[in-house]
Order: C-alpha cells, then structure tokens, then sequence
C-alpha cells in the first residue's frame, strides 16, 4: 500500500466521533475519489452494533461496544452505494480504542482477515485512541501481502502515514 493521506480536518472528524461516543468505541469509513489512491477527503460514521449483536447472542458477541466495534452492515453497504455513485470509493476504516491507546489489537487483526486473507482488500485500518473524550494517538495500519503481515505506522499529528 501507497502513503494514505489523512488531512488534518478527517482526523479531527475521527477524534470528535470518538469523544461523543465515549465510553464506547465508535467506527466508520474513510473515503477519498476512485483515481487518487492515496487521498482521504472524508470520515463517514457507521453506528457500531455490537451492543445489539452483544444483546441477542452473548455467546456468539461476547464483547460490547466498551471494547470493540461491528460496522453497521446495512448502513455500510449504503454508504458504499453512495460513494461509487459520487466517485468515491473506500480507502480504510476506522475505529477507537477507548482508555488504551491506539494500537491494531490481536481482535482488530483476527477481524480483519478471512480465511487468512484481508476481508477488504487495498482497505487501510485508522486506530484512534481516545482517553477521557481527549485524542490518546492514532495508527495506520494495512496489510503487506508480500509479508502477510499488518504494518502499522504512528500518526504523530494529522497528515500522511503510511509506507
């Protein structure tokens, strides 16, 4: 994967999701257009349903929204209507971490492959921290195929990461 670029105001988009939500991780979709791959021009939340999937089946989800995420799937497949029809496509997804930094979890990583491949090819994973409603980091982090391996790479402020 290219350099991503994350402009200031997208970041800030997900640190401000992140401290409304608190003490609940929130998540959503970066956005940016079809023929410019590295570039982010959006944050789009997607409501986090895993304190209704934690409801019906405790076994099956045994976490909450306190400590992890699950994109709302119809909301998702909405929102990717939507930004084919505009040009857009979706360049990486994003959640918080809330009270423990940002890093890409061991859950993060299980979540994100299937079969041992990338549930979403050429998608990036933003993970910000937030710590009592107050930004706590953010990392980038995909998947080199090469490697088959996640990569992750500290955004020390706003601005591109990536490799």
């Amino acid at each position: 994967m290219k350099i991503l670029n994350i402009p200031p105001e997208v970041l800030d988009a997900c640190f401000a999701h992140g401290a409304e939500g608190y003490p609940e991780e929130v998540c959503g979709i970066l956005a940016g257009p079809e023929n410019e791959p590295q570039r982010v021009t959006a944050a789009h939340r997607i409501p986090n349903v895993l304190n209704q999937k934690h409801a019906e089946d405790p076994k099956g989800f045994p976490r909450t929204a306190r400590e992890g995420y699950l994109l709302d799937p119809l909301e998702h497949m909405k929102l990717e209507r939507r930004l084919n029809g505009a040009g857009q496509v979706i360049r990486g997804i994003y959640h918080t971490h809330v009270n423990v930094g940002a890093y890409f979890s061991d859950e993060d990583k299980r979540r994100a492959l299937w079969n041992g491949e990338p549930l979403y090819p050429g998608v990036a994973y933003l993970v910000c921290g937030v710590k009592d409603r107050t930004p706590d980091g953010a990392v980038l982090v995909w998947y080199e195929a090469a490697k088959r391996e996640f990569v992750e790479a500290r955004i020390v402020k706003a601005g591109s990461a990536g490799q």
